[in-house]
């Protein structure tokens, strides 16, 4: 079988080193994956995000309870049938790990709600908020989960991140304008340049020692 070459962090040291596994090992895990969370052999929409636990297990970015997790859902279930057979899910892990173009195609689908093949500011905003309420969702159960030396609920986070949106739109409406300049979206050609720049590439949140990092696209998986 040929190699997968996947680059990873190690917590114990914190620099970059690249981990060779087979091609058909990395396919096992995928399986073992899907068979976890799904014992029937469908993997429900409740299931799918437990089953992108996968990406984790091989130490890519985090994308459970993003809204990634949902979007790729969506992709994933091609018949709409409303749940995934394990061929579809290891067709697509598969790729999402293999085939960097086709992360920037799968992130520009996922964003493109209408499904017209451009992306207005609107489209653009609204999956870059949900992605900052979901990164300040899981900074609380992080930092609630512990101690909580902070004192706080989740419910402040959750309000607190409420209360910025009005700068995250501006902040938003800048980025997205340097790269559809003129035009009110982004086409393909410019989506995937807005990617392949690394800027604004995914949403922080942080408290102290605590922090929360989502992806706004799936191009760097690797990096952490």
């Amino acid at each position: 079988m040929g190699q997968s070459s996947i680059t990873v962090v190690d917590p114990n040291y914190n620099n970059n080193y690249s981990r060779q596994s087979s091609a058909q090992e990395v396919e096992e895990q995928i399986k073992r994956a899907f068979k976890q969370a799904s014992p029937q052999g469908r993997l429900t929409r409740d299931k799918f995000n437990e089953a992108l636990g996968i990406f984790e297990s091989i130490q890519l970015k985090r994308l459970r309870d993003t809204p990634l997790a949902d979007k790729l859902y969506q992709l994933f279930d091609k018949t709409e049938e409303g749940y995934i057979t394990e061929k579809e899910y290891l067709e697509g892990i598969t790729t999402l790990i293999n085939n960097k173009d086709k992360r920037i195609i799968y992130s520009f689908q996922m964003i493109d709600k209408n499904k017209d093949n451009k992306i207005e500011f609107q489209e653009f905003y609204d999956f870059v908020k949900d992605s900052w309420l979901s990164a300040f969702r899981l900074l609380g159960e992080k930092v609630c989960s512990g101690q909580n030396q902070y004192q706080l609920t989740q419910s402040k986070i959750n309000a607190w991140a409420q209360g910025q949106l009005n700068k995250l739109y501006v902040q938003v409406q800048e980025i997205f304008m340097k790269f559809a300049q003129q035009s009110s979206s982004m086409d393909p050609i410019v989506f995937r340049q807005w990617v392949m720049s690394n800027e604004f590439g995914f949403i922080k949140a942080e408290l102290g020692n605590d922090s929360v990092q989502i992806p706004l696209h799936l191009y760097r998986l690797e990096e952490k």
